[in-house]
């Protein structure tokens, strides 16, 4: 919902639907999405995401994965320790993109560098992981892949490559996978789909 909620306010920012329509297409989604709430609340037990909050990178060297990261996305690094630091979407005070309330958290990435078994907060030690992410995706608003590639390139970001017509791949200093794609790559619609997804929307 955020997604389409995302693309249809870009579309009049952008003159290509008019203020009623707009308007038109919100009241609908919001009422076709309050009602299909009301009918399955019944039936779903589990917990209602609403976005990502953070995500927890453990890494060699925090504070080089960090400095990549604020290079490559213009964030700010915030709250460091000696042993993490923190990388806000947006700058403080701002909201996230496409969101008009007031009360809703920056997502962000923590990069951390500790032992492989150090104990959890108020937990047992962890243990090295079985299962991975194997990679994460940034959505930049005004992504051109062309002039993306040509950026990550002028910056010294190595193995720029496509990931599909509307994203990029690259490799952060320790190896990691980075997908890099613009508005339109939503769960709905997967970047190769977007065209044919846009239109039956």
């Amino acid at each position: 919902m955020e997604g389409f909620v995302a693309k249809h306010v870009y579309d009049y920012q952008n003159g290509k639907i008019s203020r009623r329509r707009l308007i038109e297409i919100l009241t609908l989604a919001a009422t076709t999405a309050y009602a299909g709430k009301r009918a399955g609340a019944a039936e779903q037990p589990g917990l209602d995401a609403a976005l990502v909050n953070h995500v927890s990178y453990t890494c060699p060297d925090f504070r080089r994965a960090a400095d990549w990261y604020s290079m490559v996305f213009n964030l700010d690094q915030v709250g460091a320790t000696a042993r993490d630091v923190a990388l806000p979407f947006g700058k403080k005070g701002e909201k996230p993109y496409g969101v008009g309330a007031d009360d809703v958290p920056l997502t962000h990435i923590i990069c951390r560098t500790r032992p492989v078994d150090a104990p959890a907060r108020n937990g047992p030690p962890r243990r090295q992981a079985k299962a991975v992410i194997d990679h994460i995706c940034f959505t930049v608003a005004d992504f051109d892949r062309e002039r993306a590639k040509a950026q990550l390139n002028a910056a010294g970001v190595r193995n720029v490559r496509d990931g599909g017509p509307f994203s990029v791949y690259v490799n952060d200093p320790f190896g990691y996978e980075v997908q890099i794609a613009g508005l339109n790559v939503t769960a709905i619609c997967g970047a190769e789909a977007r065209a044919t997804c846009s239109d039956n929307r």
